[in-house]
């Protein structure tokens, strides 16, 4: 049997790039945020923050989940950091 590498979340972010390292910390400390609030916030185009969303959702540490508030139309699109 194999033994898993465990690296800590101090040691994870030393992998990211400063986006991503800023996209992390917003997610912590403002909990599920849609990209639109991501992109004011950060001023970064949002195509940017997406591909780096889903870069970060690729290596499972952040999910997305959508909420329907009940009306018609599309459903918001939240993020959060993976517990």
């Amino acid at each position: 049997m194999a033994n898993k590498l465990v690296i800590s979340d101090l040691e994870k972010k030393e992998f990211f790039t400063p986006l991503q390292n800023n996209l992390i910390k917003i997610l912590e400390n403002n909990g599920p945020i849609t990209r639109r609030e991501l992109v004011r916030t950060l001023k970064i185009p949002r195509t940017t923050i997406y591909d780096n969303l889903l870069k970060l959702q690729k290596i499972k540490m952040i999910e997305r989940f959508s909420r329907n508030n009940g009306t018609r139309g599309r459903p918001l699109v939240f993020w959060r950091i993976k517990e």
